[in-house]
């Protein structure tokens, strides 16, 4: 008697720039799955997993103009489960890191498993990997404050300008339909962060813009300029805003004393 194949879910990422940032597993996966889903955004990334298992879904085609990015996700996950339900083996594959600002592949993941069948993730080289590297910031030596552009113009946040800000989707800062696909009406957004950062760094602290190289022929987008200058920057929907530390702070004394150390002994500690 034939037992009937249990469905299960891998999601993968497939890097910022495919070539060379897929890893030997995350190939494995897509390679051996019954249905690919991609959400890619890329063509010739989209060619690279075709080539490994022609047997692809795309879920980009759920995006529309206008229409609630809540929506589309929660389109993709049931899609990505539907299959799953179905028996299937199922690889999603997103670009960069499958859980880093991709909401389909955690909600796909939890329904999964609630069925109580196998899902399970594999990380990828996110754009913060390349943002690391391509501006050779190490997120240990101050610090680092990360944070979505507009959920922190939401919320009550405090920020510590000893340490690096990542400001990821800035292109999207003030955007609160979610049904906007374009960077187009982030002019009020880069205005409002301009007068909070205004409050703690000097006007001529310089800033970042990043975007992370996506082809390979192609390096990263780097656009360094004074605070001041902020609002007339131009970012896409995948720029990210990096604000440089101020340096480190002072040593907190009662936190040494309670250590037993002085502050001659942890000189140097992290400062290089």
């Amino acid at each position: 008697m034939l037992t009937k194949q249990l469905g299960s879910l891998v999601v993968v990422g497939t890097g910022i720039s495919v070539a060379g940032q897929m890893t030997l597993l995350t190939q494995s996966y897509i390679e051996n799955a019954d249905i690919v889903f991609m959400g890619i955004s890329n063509t010739i990334a989209e060619n690279v997993v075709k080539k490994l298992n022609p047997n692809t879904v795309q879920l980009d085609d759920l995006y529309q103009a206008g229409k609630s990015r809540a929506i589309t996700y929660q389109q993709m996950t049931d899609r990505i489960v539907d299959a799953v339900k179905a028996g299937k083996k199922v690889c999603a594959a997103f670009y960069g890191h499958p859980g880093v600002f991709v909401n389909p592949s955690h909600g796909a993941i939890q329904k999964v498993q609630e069925l109580g069948l196998r899902a399970e993730m594999l990380p990828g080289i996110s754009a913060e990997d390349c943002l690391v590297a391509d501006l050779g910031i190490d997120p240990a030596r101050y610090g680092c404050q990360s944070y979505e552009a507009t959920q922190f113009l939401f919320r009550d946040y405090k920020l510590d300008p000893h340490m690096t800000q990542i400001i990821w989707q800035i292109g999207l800062a003030g955007e609160a339909t979610l049904g906007v696909l374009n960077a187009e009406h982030c002019k009020a957004g880069l205005t409002l962060y301009q007068e909070i950062l205004m409050e703690m760094y000097p006007a001529n602290h310089e800033i970042i813009l990043y975007e992370a190289a996506t082809m390979p022929l192609y390096g990263p987008k780097i656009e360094r300029f004074p605070l001041f200058n902020l609002t007339n920057c131009k970012p896409t929907l995948i720029s990210t805003l990096v604000v440089p530390s101020l340096g480190l702070p002072d040593y907190h004394q009662v936190r040494l004393a309670k250590l037993g150390l002085t502050q001659e002994q942890v000189t140097g500690f992290r400062n290089t």
